[in-house]
């Protein structure tokens, strides 16, 4: 296993009823399937990515390993649910892939095809993130569908995934490996990661019950964001990261942190394809105490996402500088995904007609996950809490503070980021009447 998969795996353990690191990808296909040929094009899937029947055990002496199933053990689970209205639709695909994975026996991947007619049936296909990411939950469905809707389909080779664990041992043990230690302990020094105030005591266990929170921008803001971004000489993820910090601060996390953020590891040759856990959580510092504009904290957040991308090859989770992160960002460029448009309505797809199901999953990993999903120029953020820490109307509000963070950074980067009042007037004067006294 990686590194990233063993620190998984160790989560899994404590929990392994939990959904919280289930990575979900539905389509409702309104077009006639055939079942053999989506059952053989489910095994030539299996036998080109062999992360989806591997089992995960720990050996007697503590060793963490993994085991190749055949091809043939990942079966396609059909389950029929005849006149299922859309919304039992919808709750019947979430709780599919909610469903927990036994991971020492049956892998970590599963198929299943909701049919609700003829010509109309919801495709789920669920994996444990040890074996997957957001990239290849879109890759694995795109090969599914190019294997169902053409057998003889070539396809470029993967990286076999010993290589890529082989790859990151060398890469760890040698001089290289070392230089990425030095720069992360230098980023982490005196660091903690972002934490907000909770509305509950934290747990003594960590619970992974969870919920989320979504935010829409509107395109027209969306818009601004980009020709800001690219008038400054940085990218949307580096404006949005900056101006998510930026509403971290003004929520009371402090004048320095870290925030996580999810950074794919596909540099070696042959992995571009592959299905896998190509994942590195990269600590970003947020530093506020000398009040900084916003073009201050964009710009510091677009060097250090572009310096650690040069030490990205080191597992941060063998970082001994490295405080926990609870709170994560990322962003996902939709345009960029293997099945281009689905994020955008109704699309023909391999020759079939297929639409999003976009059901709730990954909630509650750690006290906050940001991920933005972009297409085009709009952008929208999910915001996925743990519910035993935080009331829904926490997070609605931080989700106010980074709309409103967004919008005064393209108004003016150059006014400081304390500048924007982030309480509406008829809280500010409930609050004043608390202070005074007055009824």
């Amino acid at each position: 296993m990686s590194a990233g998969q063993e620190a998984l795996w160790l989560a899994h353990q404590l929990n392994p009823r939990s959904s919280a690191f289930n990575v979900v990808l539905a389509v409702r296909v309104r077009s006639p399937l055939a079942r053999a040929r989506l059952e053989w094009a489910l095994t030539a899937l299996a036998e080109r990515h062999e992360l989806l029947r591997s089992t995960f055990t720990m050996t007697a002496a503590g060793r963490q390993v993994r085991a190749l199933l055949p091809a043939d053990s990942v079966r396609l689970d059909v389950r029929p649910v005849p006149g299922a209205s859309d919304a039992e639709l919808f709750d019947l695909a979430r709780r599919a892939g909610e469903e927990p994975f036994a991971l020492e026996t049956s892998g970590a991947f599963r198929v299943v095809l909701l049919t609700q007619a003829p010509g109309d049936a919801v495709l789920v296909t669920a994996a444990h993130h040890l074996v997957t990411d957001a990239t290849s939950q879109w890759l694995l469905m795109r090969d599914l569908l190019r294997l169902y809707e053409d057998p003889g389909v070539s396809l470029p080779a993967v990286l076999p995934w010993d290589d890529r664990v082989r790859a990151e041992q060398q890469l760890t043990a040698s001089a290289r490996g070392e230089r990425a230690r030095e720069h992360w302990r230098a980023v982490c020094a005196s660091l903690a990661g972002a934490e907000l105030l909770s509305d509950y005591p934290r747990p003594a266990q960590r619970t992974l019950n969870g919920a989320t929170h979504t935010l829409e921008l509107p395109a027209t803001l969306g818009a601004r964001v980009q020709s800001s971004a690219a008038a400054h000489g940085v990218t949307p993820f580096a404006w949005l990261l900056g101006t998510f910090q930026a509403a971290l601060h003004r929520f009371g996390c402090g004048t320095d942190f870290l925030v996580g953020c999810p950074a794919t590891t596909r540099s070696v040759p042959g992995s571009r394809e592959a299905v896998g856990y190509y994942v590195n959580i990269l600590p970003i510092a947020a530093r506020f105490e000398a009040s900084p504009t916003f073009g201050d904290v964009i710009s510091a957040a677009a060097r250090q996402m572009l310096a650690g991308m040069t030490h990205n090859g080191l597992p941060t989770e063998l970082c001994d500088a490295l405080p926990p992160l609870p709170v994560t960002f990322t962003l996902v460029a939709a345009d960029r995904l293997p099945v281009p448009g689905l994020f955008d309505g109704p699309v023909r797809h391999a020759g079939l007609d297929l639409e999003l199901v976009d059901v709730p999953q990954q909630e509650g990993q750690l006290d906050l996950t940001v991920e933005v999903l972009q297409s085009g120029s709009r952008f929208t953020a999910l915001l996925r809490y743990n519910r035993d820490l935080f009331l829904a109307e926490t997070v609605e509000r931080l989700a106010g503070i980074y709309r409103l963070m967004v919008e005064a950074s393209v108004e003016d980067p150059d006014q400081p980021v304390t500048r924007p009042a982030v309480v509406a007037e008829n809280d500010l004067a409930f609050l004043l009447s608390l202070g005074s006294g007055a009824p």
